[in-house]
């Protein structure tokens, strides 16, 4: 499938941050946001996407102050598995004193006018997204706990019962639920969600024209 082409509102200078689409997916561990996250970036391509993910400045500041490998802790090793509650917890302190501080961070980050963010895991995500780029399609990413555990996933106390993997349990303003249980019908139902970002994307660039167009 071809590229995703982004706006284009030639002679005028807009000063604003890059990013014109976020799609932001949130899901329980092993659900597979990752996966679905770099499948829809292959389809979409990474001329004009580009894949955020919360957990990045969170874990590079853990691990600087807490003399930890922090290329590690961005894998599903056992490593992370040994810290996550800790980090979980020193997380929430951070994110207690300011909501949007690593979210601000990845969108700051960011240079393509598409950027798919891998792991939102609270209200608090989505709001910053939605307050703070043009156009934003939220995913929920949906499998049964027999498919995580074929997975790996195996229920841990402060973990699974944290606002980190329940914080968005009773959020029901989805754009998209993304049922990954099956491959085939996960490869079709994101290239629906491909589309959705296209269109998406249309609409912002007829919304710049349309403001360049305006009588001053």
């Amino acid at each position: 499938m071809a590229a995703l082409q982004p706006p284009r509102a030639p002679h005028m200078h807009i000063d604003r941050k890059p990013v014109q689409l976020a799609i932001v997916f949130a899901g329980k561990r092993k659900s597979g946001k990752d996966y679905c996250s770099d499948r829809l970036l292959a389809l979409i391509g990474d001329e004009v996407a580009e894949i955020g993910r919360l957990s990045g400045p969170l874990k590079k500041a853990y691990a600087e102050e807490h003399d930890l490998d922090y290329a590690e802790l961005l894998t599903d090793s056992p490593y992370k598995e040994q810290h996550r509650a800790r980090m979980i917890t020193w997380g929430e302190e951070r994110r207690n004193a300011d909501a949007g501080f690593f979210a601000r961070k990845v969108l700051a980050a960011a240079s393509k006018p598409i950027l798919i963010i891998s792991d939102a895991r609270r209200p608090g995500d989505v709001a910053f997204f939605l307050e703070n780029v043009p156009r934003v399609i939220t995913v929920r990413v949906e499998a049964s706990q027999d498919t995580r555990r074929a997975r790996g996933w195996v229920f841990s106390t402060g973990v699974d019962d944290a606002e980190s993997e329940c914080g968005l349990d009773s959020y029901e303003k989805w754009d998209v639920v993304l049922k990954n249980e099956d491959e085939a019908d996960v490869h079709e139902q994101l290239a629906v969600l491909t589309k959705k970002a296209a269109d998406a994307l249309a609409t912002q660039a007829d919304s710049l024209r349309e403001k360049m167009n305006k009588p001053t």
